[in-house]
């Protein structure tokens, strides 16, 4: 029986193969990511779940004649030990999905004002940038504590990024990541597209993912 060879472009984020109007192989890679903004929007928007939900507890139990005793902690409380669960569904439904397309001679990606494309034939990188808001929040933070306002708070925008595609030396910046993980997952991803386009392209060295791809083709060759 034959093993079965996973393809190191499965899982997240999706990638898929296609081909190009020249013919030639191609990727499309959608990742899907949530902004630092975002993120404290799921968490507002999870509070105001758990209370509206509290809420409706509440007036179930003031209209039910003689409801028992474990009744009034598990509808008024359950909402609020459920928070960590309505926050990731919020999360979920935030999250936002980024087109990018990759071929040998073009690097595009769409966003909110329509497609950008680049040349990927002049000298590029691709690249996880600290948000630009990191230094101010922590510089907050580092205030609050000399001031002796110290509380537990959140990094948001410490731990989130902006994947750039640097051209020429200069940053664009394709889709802005909440996490560190989630963002160097997909940068990981981008970065083997790429240097498989390189490889097809006879641009440089590259990783053979199957056994006919170690063997470049001869002139004269069909």
């Amino acid at each position: 029986m034959s093993k079965k060879i996973i393809s190191p472009f499965h899982g997240k984020p999706t990638t898929e193969l296609f081909t190009d109007k020249s013919g030639n192989t191609a990727f499309r890679i959608t990742p899907l990511a949530i902004t630092p903004q975002r993120v404290k929007f799921a968490e507002f928007l999870a509070a105001i779940s758990a209370l509206g939900l509290s809420w409706g507890g509440f007036q179930i139990l003031s209209n039910t004649p003689h409801p028992t005793d474990w009744l009034w902690p598990a509808l008024l409380l359950g909402p609020w030990l459920s928070y960590p669960i309505l926050n990731w569904f919020w999360r979920c439904i935030l999250q936002t999905e980024t087109r990018i397309e990759m071929t040998t001679d073009e690097f595009k990606f769409r966003s909110w004002s329509g497609w950008k494309s680049y040349d990927r034939k002049l000298p590029h990188k691709l690249s996880l940038i600290p948000h630009d808001k990191a230094q101010e929040e922590k510089d907050e933070y580092d205030l609050a504590t000399r001031t002796g306002q110290q509380t537990i708070r959140k990094r948001y925008y410490g731990d989130s990024y902006h994947l750039s595609y640097d051209y020429l030396g200069q940053r664009n910046d394709v889709l802005t990541v909440f996490g560190y993980k989630d963002a160097l997952a997909i940068l990981a991803r981008l970065k083997a597209c790429d240097e498989r386009l390189d490889q097809l392209a006879n641009m440089g060295d590259g990783i053979a993912l199957a056994p006919k791809d170690q063997w470049t083709k001869e002139p004269g060759e069909i």
